[in-house]
């Protein structure tokens, strides 16, 4: 499963910055500004960051406050890296 080009790496800082609609969606989402790093989590045949699926997959993110989550990589901007 390879992210799309473009897809932050693992140790990417990013910032939540979802789309109003999208925001909806989630259970219980960070909240909009929340910063965290681009992290892996046990999936099918190993670790990854990223799951393909409709919207854009889901790119998983240890968030400051938050705890772990998949979000869209829509959903998030770059912020620098650690």
């Amino acid at each position: 499963m390879r992210a799309p080009k473009g897809t932050p790496r693992v140790g990417t800082r990013v910032v939540y910055q979802p789309n109003p609609i999208s925001h909806t969606l989630y259970t219980k989402p960070p909240r909009i500004g929340e910063r965290g790093t681009v992290t892996t989590v046990a999936l099918p045949g190993g670790r990854g960051r990223y799951i393909p699926g409709p919207g854009g997959g889901l790119l998983y993110v240890k968030w400051d406050r938050h705890g772990t989550m998949g979000v869209s990589p829509r959903d998030v901007k770059r912020v620098g890296k650690t």
